[in-house]
């Protein structure tokens, strides 16, 4: 996303672009390296980190908001926060829109212009930007808005404004909770390094958190109810069920057949075919890899009896060369099922991060023509507008939604969580996403036999999440069994 900020001023623009990249191998100086970029004036201020009091916060950016040149007293930075999230929507009604917008490029440059979107801000996107808000008031560099640089629909993501005051009652109420006394679990747990020794406490006690981590369990505990028992005890309909289920070591419940055996997404668009089957159906299960500066570096396919990928491997990088390779297999294997007559779905697990990489590799190069090696063959990298007339078709599955539809679970309805369940055995234990961009990084940097053991790794890892999808999806169609029902309530 750095990428993309201006470096140069555009026909007509009054200010220059100026920018400061905090460093951040040198944790211990960031925020004096904050504080000396703001005093200098920049536009722009990349991983900025603001500490203040009992205040710290590592961000994204600091834009600039005022029309001033160079230092003065009237300087003023909006912080604004990456998102993965969805971070605006149309406004119902023109009155209730409150954001404005600029295109990444033009950050520093441009006076956000106001469009007909309200914000959506995710919890931990807005304690962000609204803590960077409080500490900037307190240092004197404050704006009156904070930013979210995020996808608001299909287009690409751009840098949505709205008023800071509506982020701060959200971190207000997060500050008046009272500290607990006790271990309970919320998100951030995943991450903490004091995980393991928390959880034999929430074990011990069987503490409700174990279920429903952070305000899930806010409701309960106001009705006094604070363990697991006290919960599978309360006769509270499904919640009561998962209870006992994670008591009983159960990771899912499965929901009445009838209420999503027969999605018509499932069989292909018509809940016909779950009588007659798929005979004439082409299905392609597909999973992606990317490094978080890098993007992806792998694009694998099974098609029900091989596995294809379409990789980079190079030092320098492709310049998106295997993500049009990718797509050029992917939609000749569609024209040939549909001049046969039959029908094709791709499907993904969770596809959220697949249509984030698609469209970056689009919107970075779209048009962008290709030469395959050894072969006479040239790919053309989509654009944008046909990516996502793509992932809008019918041609382009979630099998994570048929799975929320399909299971009641107790914890996570991660493929590495729901796989197993359908019968499917990884390959790779222990590989995940963040030992996969360490076993990248090894592929494209270490000894000749280091990183082909690590590509080779990479590659099984990557099979078994595409082999592991249509295993998952074969399992619903045969009505998830093994798993007990959950009962009507």
């Amino acid at each position: 996303m750095f990428r993309r900020l201006p470096t140069k001023p555009r026909i007509g623009d009054k200010v220059f672009p100026t920018r400061v990249d905090i460093d951040p191998s040198e944790p211990g100086t960031a925020v004096e390296q904050t504080l000396e970029a703001l005093a200098s004036g920049a536009r722009l201020i990349t991983r900025p980190v603001l500490a203040e009091g009992p205040f710290r916060v590592e961000l994204d950016l600091l834009v600039r908001a005022d029309r001033g040149k160079g230092v003065d007293e009237f300087m003023q930075y909006t912080p604004v926060a990456i998102s993965s999230h969805s971070v605006a929507r149309r406004a119902r009604a023109t009155q209730l829109a409150d954001c404005r917008v600029t295109d990444i490029s033009a950050l520093g440059l441009a006076v956000p212009a106001p469009i007909d979107f309200r914000h959506r801000a995710a919890a931990g996107d807005a304690q962000k930007v609204a803590i960077a808000h409080v500490v900037l008031r307190q240092w004197g560099f404050a704006a009156s808005t904070v930013a979210l640089i995020g996808r608001a629909g299909p287009g690409r993501p751009r840098c949505f404004f709205f008023d800071a005051p509506s982020v701060l009652p959200g971190l207000q109420a997060a500050l008046e909770e009272p500290i607990p006394t006790k271990p309970r679990r919320i998100k951030e747990c995943q991450t903490c390094e004091f995980h393991n020794h928390c959880r034999a406490q929430l074990l011990q006690s069987q503490e409700i958190s174990l279920l429903l981590p952070g305000d899930k369990a806010r409701k309960w505990r106001e009705k006094g109810v604070e363990t697991l028992p006290q919960l599978a005890a309360s006769g509270n309909g499904e919640q009561s069920e998962l209870a006992q289920a994670w008591m009983d070591g159960q990771v899912a419940l499965r929901r009445p057949k009838k209420n999503w055996q027969e999605q018509p997404e499932l069989w292909g668009g018509s809940a016909r075919n779950a009588v007659g089957g798929l005979r004439d159906w082409v299905e392609i299960d597909v999973d992606m890899e990317a490094h978080p500066n890098r993007g992806t570096f792998l694009w694998g396919t099974f098609d029900g009896s091989r596995y294809i990928g379409f990789g980079d491997f190079s030092r320098e990088g492709d310049e998106g060369q295997h993500v049009a390779e990718f797509w050029h297999w992917m939609q000749s294997q569609k024209d040939r099922a549909l001049e046969n007559g039959k029908n094709f779905q791709v499907w993904v697990y969770a596809a959220q991060g697949e249509n984030y990489w698609l469209r970056h590799a689009a919107e970075r190069y779209g048009g962008r023509r290709y030469a395959v090696a050894g072969t006479n063959v040239k790919v053309t990298m989509p654009t944008l507008e046909e990516v996502n007339a793509f992932i809008a078709s019918e041609h382009w599955c979630d099998c994570f939604g048929l799975v929320k539809k399909a299971l009641a679970p107790t914890d996570s309805l991660g493929l590495k969580t729901v796989a197993p369940l359908a019968g499917f055995e990884f390959s790779q234990a222990g590989i995940n996403g963040k030992a996969a961009v360490e076993l990248f990084e090894q592929a494209i940097g270490g000894s000749r036999s280091t990183a082909q053991a690590a590509r080779r790794k990479l590659e099984r890892y990557n099979a078994d999440d595409c082999v592991a999808t249509s295993a998952v999806r074969a399992w619903l169609r045969r009505g998830a069994p093994g798993l007990r029902e959950l009962r009507r309530h």
